[in-house]
């Protein structure tokens, strides 16, 4: 019994070995096939008559290159009425494109997704899609190889030569709208009314041809045209308005503080302000408009801005300690200005509402002009405030040179009439101006860097020192005040010295009693004294100020000695004296009626100073005797004086 189950066993074994093997053989088949094409076109694949199964894309691609001949299909024709253009197909740059037609051939029996993994489907319907898939692949695959499939070649076209090509035609039909216009030749006004054009619309054109391109085949397309209106059609308003403009006298007019002026525009000038600009109508079209060039109207607006401007004057002013009475000198003056912002706007609103006027009147423009008030204005001066001293300074200069001297009483001069107003800043430079020749300075010793030499304006510094003082001892906001470099002897005790040099360095104090202030300065020529009184209403303050502190003595160098050819042999003459250099604190303390204090500290750093002497050629000198290098040319830039003393 047993042995009788073996041979069904073996039987069994048989029978299943005969039904799987052709199976299993097939598969195989297959699966080498697949293996060997994996990136080649499958067998039986062929592109206009050439076969590529078996190729690599590329290898594809190269054989249709060598082995397709050039295309020659029908020309295309592009009709505009009874105007035709014929466009070869070398004119449109068509040929086989054999990159895309390589592609078709390499995609028969590639259509299904391929052999992914059963585990990325998700359901049986996925897996379905696939099996469905490669079944189309297979069987494609199947009738290349048993059939035969043959692909046409694709076609290519030149974008660039197919834009050209329509361009070229556009340029033969095209007629542009023609914009209206208006010119000036002369004095006459040329209008040039819009008119309409007619333009190939070259993307509804090409969207024609297309068809034709891509399947390489003949015909006829007609040419998209389009009608095209211009922006500006209607210039006969602005033409009436600029001929009733250049036809009438144009007067502008500036009416001052005291008086009336009259400037004639000419027709000339008129001309080159007008200026024509598309503006948008309520009907949606454009019309030319009048209007004036601003810059051209900006340029005659300062050329003629001189003759109008004036500055304000302010009225100038003396004060009597003996009557309390305030003197005017000369009286203020109001000035004028001309707005040019205010009076392009004017003339702007003018040329835009002037159509409606007659022809040949004449239009006058009102100019808008700014009345600049004084300062101090001698119609005022009783409610100036103008009525005892408020503060004083004095130093001395007798002794000095007749030239120091003559620039002392040049600069105090200076000081007639000074009114400062209440809240603002006293300029010393201001008030003195330029400290030259032609100001009525003469030369005498300066300060230049760190010698004593001539120049213009030596003893100014004398004078802005005292006025300094004044205002120190007054209890005044210094806004800017700078001290000598050196200790200058003339000024006593160090401290409370304050040097110029204009228009860089200057001495400022602001007025803050709440009224105006009168500076006078007097120059006593005979006692060697100049004094600066400030007159207004006192504020209710006292002022203290400390004696000066001084610290960090330094002391000079040793004596320098220059030679000096003018000067006879064995001669030695000193120019300079040796000072000490020094660091010296003043104190302020300012005690207000209301019972606040401010207390300040003025702190001025001096630079040692030390003798020199001059001396004549073969002159023996000390042994220990510093000796100043020979002069040198002067240089162009020269740097600028310490201090004038």
């Amino acid at each position: 019994m047993h042995k009788r189950r073996s041979h069904w066993r073996i039987w069994l074994l048989l029978l299943w070995l005969l039904l799987t093997l052709p199976v299993v053989a097939a598969v195989g088949g297959i699966a080498l096939y697949e293996i060997r094409h994996a990136d080649r076109v499958y067998e039986g694949v062929q592109a206009g008559g050439i076969p590529l199964g078996g190729l690599t894309l590329d290898g594809a691609e190269r054989t249709l290159r060598a082995g397709l001949p050039p295309f020659t299909g029908a020309p295309i024709t592009v009709r505009d009425g009874a105007r035709a253009w014929t466009l070869t197909p070398a004119e449109l740059g068509l040929s086989i494109d054999t990159r895309a037609t390589a592609a078709t051939s390499y995609a028969i029996g590639r259509q299904s997704p391929g052999t992914a993994s059963l585990s990325s489907f998700s359901s049986l319907s996925s897996l379905s899609s696939v099996w469905s898939g490669l079944r189309a692949d297979l069987s494609a695959q199947y009738d290349a190889w048993r059939f035969g499939i043959s692909i046409i070649p694709t076609l290519g076209y030149d974008e660039n030569r197919l834009a050209y090509a329509l361009k070229r035609i556009s340029r033969e039909v095209d007629v542009p709208p023609r914009e209206g216009t208006l010119t000036i030749s002369g004095l006459d006004v040329i209008a040039v009314p819009g008119a309409s054009g007619r333009l190939a619309n070259l993307d509804a054109t090409r969207a024609r041809l297309l068809p034709f391109v891509r399947e390489g085949k003949g015909g006829t397309v007609e040419l998209v045209m389009e009608d095209r209106q211009p922006v500006v059609t209607s210039v006969d308003a602005a033409a009436a308005k600029a001929r009733t403009l250049l036809a009438r006298p144009v007067t502008l007019l500036a009416q001052g503080a005291e008086s009336r002026q009259v400037f004639e525009v000419d027709r000339p000038t008129l001309r080159t302000w007008l200026v024509f600009v598309p503006t948008l109508a309520p009907a949606g079209v454009a019309e030319l408009s009048v209007q004036v060039d601003k810059g051209k109207v900006a340029d005659y607006l300062e050329e003629i801005a001189p003759r109008i401007d004036r500055p304000a004057l302010e009225a100038g002013l003396d004060f009597d300690p003996m009557t309390k009475q305030v003197k005017v000198m000369s009286p203020s003056q109001v000035g004028q200005e001309l707005d040019p912002k205010a009076a392009l706007s004017a003339i702007e609103a003018a040329v835009v509402n002037a159509a409606g006027a007659e022809m040949g009147a004449t239009l006058e423009i009102s100019l808008p002009v700014k009345l600049l008030q004084p300062k101090v204005d001698s119609t005022k001066v009783a409610e100036m405030g103008i009525v005892e001293l408020v503060s004083e300074g004095t130093t001395y200069f007798a002794g000095s040179s007749r030239e120091r001297v003559k620039n002392i009483v040049a600069a105090a001069d200076k000081f007639r009439s000074v009114v400062v107003p209440p809240g603002e800043d006293f300029s010393f430079n201001q008030a003195v101006g330029d400290v030259s020749a032609a100001n009525g300075f003469i030369e005498s010793l300066i300060i230049w860097g760190d010698r004593t030499a001539v120049g213009i304006g030596g003893g100014v510094c004398q004078v802005s020192t005292t006025a300094f003082r004044a205002a120190f001892f007054g209890g005044f906001p210094i806004t800017e005040r700078w001290a000598h470099g050196y200790v200058v002897s003339w000024y006593g005790e160090p401290g409370l010295d304050a040097t110029i040099y204009t228009p860089d360095v200057d001495f400022r104090f602001r007025n803050d009693t709440g009224h105006f202030l009168l500076i006078k300065a007097s120059a006593d020529t005979t006692r060697g004294r100049i004094t600066f009184s400030y007159y207004g209403t006192r504020p209710n303050r006292t002022v203290e100020v400390s004696k000066p502190v001084i610290a960090n003595i330094r002391q000079p160098e040793k004596p320098l000695y220059q030679e000096d050819a003018s000067l006879p042999a064995g001669t030695i003459r000193q120019v300079d004296w040796a000072t000490n250099g020094m660091d010296v604190t003043v104190k302020r303390t300012i005690r207000n009626g209301d019972g606040t204090v401010k207390e300040e500290e003025l702190v001025s750093k001096y630079q040692p100073w030390r003798a020199v002497y001059l001396y004549g050629p073969g002159t023996t000198l000390p042994a220990d005797a510093v000796i100043a290098p020979t002069p040198t040319p002067e240089p162009s830039r020269t740097p600028m004086p310490t201090r004038r003393p």
